[in-house]
């Protein structure tokens, strides 16, 4: 009986185990995946997490997908998930991870992954807004991961309206008139970018407007004096006006009586002309509305038989891919100063008076692109000069060659300029040429643009005084090939701006008050392919005509104007000048009192000088054609040493450089 005690002890061994195992059973392995739901966009990444309870092996999990995507560097406890690459498809895709233990393959785990189409900003077009009206409007988007951040990451929204960086709802109340150009980006949770180029939004200003910015015709009656005379009585022809107008001479009122809305006269007392030198004349406008007319030289010296241009003591200036250049008064010091653009950039530089200049303060501008350019860079080809936002100080709109746009320059009367937020666009590419005038009259400066290839010939945008322009819908006005060149004026006489479009012949379009133009009778002129293009009375008869250069005949044509938006050949035209004429600017350069005509020859590196014989006729002058640099593609008029005799600036395409012409 001894010998099966230590069989009676195991047994019951055993069965204590077995009951203490039925009572207390190990606890199950369990497996819970982190995070506990994802979605993430096509072709982004998100990891997966297995979190294992009761596994005491360690060995953690096997990992299977089912559905789009992929599986990497997987491990006991995580995974990645790799969604689909981008693609077409526009709807939520689904796949389904598995995780499964090694320890027990029965305790599974699983995860539904939602795999979004790429963010993408649906809104292409904002709605217009009201001045002093609330506006609230949310920036459409669809797929992508929420949630989402918002933001404008280049140009500007009309003043008072900004994003919510949570919601994208563009919400304030705008307190200026204009068109906003920006691009909005958004971010979601996956990190994916969207971004929007070409949003804007379009504010009305709902106001009635003021008085008209009057317009300047050239030239003056006289044009010019010698030094040391009695006063006299100036005769100032143009358009808008009123009875309340001023003649100003360097900014200073002068005695004006009103003739009609297209006649001032003003008394130049003796004082302003005891000494040669050039003075600045304007009409002013007063408020509301209102405001400073484009500025004309008025030379003081005595009359002369012929030209001496010589080349100022710094000349050329340097100037890498010189394209445009203008002459203005930007810091109201009574000299003539030099706006000139070169690639993207506009330099200022103030003139000393005695033919050498400064450079202005900020000078160069660096010419940003707008939101929606997609071309590398934003070559500046015309300039205009104007007040656009009504400050009282002379600015410039910089028109681009590549980008459909014209950037504004909003002077401070030292020198210096500051962009506008706003950039305008044009809708026609190449932008060649850029003009202002108030064609609706309502005391702002508008802005007409050329272009010569894609989008609209002839393009207006209305401005507000604020630096920031509308467009006008019904542009080009009939224009069907490309525009080269527009000249300003009031060619019928009924108070109204119109323009000239130098094109293939000239093409008169007649100004219908608010913005829109309809073609003249009798356009197009033809007479050739017309390449830039100047208006003034060239007769003497109160109405305005035309130069107009034919660059493929090497010629310029004389047009008399009749009074009615239409004309006529003027006898001895078309003038021979020099090989592919770009470029024509009107100056009294021998102070005989009749305008004259500088013309920059691009195919034979010279300036043409024809003197106006004062009625319509023009004889070349002795000493011209004048050499100057490579390729010279703009000029104008002004007298930087104070002699009271016409300058000339010109900007040379081919060599990088601005050559500057005095005359003693």
């Amino acid at each position: 009986m001894q010998s099966l005690r230590p069989l009676v002890g195991f047994i019951a061994l055993l069965a204590l185990a077995f009951l203490l195992s039925c009572g207390n059973p190990a606890p199950p392995i369990t497996i819970a995946l982190s995070p506990s739901s994802a979605q993430t966009d096509q072709g982004s990444s998100i990891t997966i997490t297995a979190m294992l309870t009761n596994d005491s092996s360690g060995r953690g999990v096997s990992w299977s997908l089912s559905g789009p995507g992929s599986l990497t560097t997987a491990s006991g406890s995580s995974v990645s998930y790799v969604a689909p690459a981008p693609s077409s498809i526009s709807t939520v895709q689904t796949a389904t991870l598995s995780a499964a233990s090694l320890a027990d393959p029965t305790k599974t785990a699983s995860l539904q992954i939602s795999v979004n189409p790429l963010p993408y900003i649906t809104s292409a077009f904002l709605p217009a807004g009201n001045v002093g009206s609330p506006y609230s409007q949310a920036v459409a988007e669809r797929g992508g991961t929420a949630p989402f951040t918002w933001s404008m990451v280049y140009g500007a929204m009309p003043a008072g309206l900004s994003i919510a960086s949570g919601t994208g709802t563009i919400s304030g109340t705008p307190t200026a008139g204009g068109t906003w150009y920006f691009e909005v980006q958004l971010t979601d949770a996956a990190g994916v970018t969207a971004t929007q180029p070409f949003l804007s939004i379009e504010v009305y200003a709902n106001s009635a407007g003021g008085n008209p910015v009057p317009f300047v015709n050239q030239p003056l009656v006289p044009d010019t004096v010698a030094p040391g005379g009695q006063g006299f009585t100036l005769t100032v022809n143009g358009t808008a006006f009123l009875a309340a107008s001023t003649v100003n001479i360097n900014g200073t009122a002068l005695a004006t009586s009103f003739v009609n809305s297209r006649q001032l006269t003003a008394t130049i007392p003796a004082a302003d002309i005891a000494t040669a030198g050039t003075a600045f004349i304007t009409v002013v406008n007063p408020a509301p509305g209102g405001g400073r007319s484009n500025a004309i030289p008025f030379p003081v010296a005595p009359p002369a038989t012929a030209t001496n241009f010589v080349n100022a003591a710094a000349s050329p200036l340097p100037a890498y891919f010189a394209t445009a250049v203008a002459v203005g008064d930007f810091n109201n010091d009574g000299k003539a100063d030099l706006a000139f653009a070169y690639n993207i950039r506009v330099a200022t530089m103030l003139g000393n008076g005695d033919g050498t200049f400064s450079q202005a303060p900020g000078s160069p501008i660096t010419i940003e692109k707008p939101p929606w350019d997609t071309l590398p860079s934003p070559y500046v080809d015309s300039l205009a000069l104007g007040d656009f936002n009504n400050s009282g100080q002379l600015g410039m709109a910089a028109a681009g060659m590549q980008n459909m746009n014209v950037t504004i320059l909003q002077g401070n009367g030292t020198g210096a300029f500051t962009p506008s937020s706003a950039f305008v666009y044009t809708q026609g590419q190449p932008t060649v040429c850029v003009v202002a005038g108030d064609f609706n009259g309502d005391g702002n400066l508008d802005l007409a643009t050329a272009s010569q290839l894609n989008g609209l010939p002839v393009s207006v945008s209305l401005g507000y005084g604020d630096g920031a322009f509308n467009s006008v819908s019904d542009s080009p006005f009939g224009v069907s090939t490309g525009a080269n060149s527009l000249a300003v004026g009031d060619f019928n006489g009924d108070g109204k701006l119109d323009l000239a479009v130098a094109t293939n012949g000239v093409i008169i379009l007649l100004g219908n008050g608010d913005g829109t133009f309809t073609q003249s009778q009798g356009s197009p002129i033809p007479i050739g392919i017309v390449s830039s293009i100047a208006a003034a009375d060239f007769n003497g008869d109160g109405k305005l005509d035309l130069a107009a250069t034919d660059s493929a005949g090497n010629a310029v044509s004389i047009l008399l104007g009749n009074g009615d938006g239409t004309f006529s050949q003027a006898p001895g035209s078309p003038a021979p000048v020099g090989f592919e004429p770009d470029s024509i600017a009107v100056g009294d350069f021998t102070n005989s009192g009749k305008a004259g005509l500088a013309v920059a020859n691009f195919g034979s590196n010279s300036i043409t000088v024809l003197l106006g014989n004062g009625d319509g006729t023009f004889s070349e002058s002795a000493g011209s054609p004048i050499p100057v640099g490579q390729g010279p593609y703009s000029v104008a008029v002004g007298d930087f040493n104070g002699s009271g005799r016409l300058g000339l600036a010109v900007a040379n395409l081919n060599d990088g450089s601005v050559s500057v012409l005095l005359q003693q």
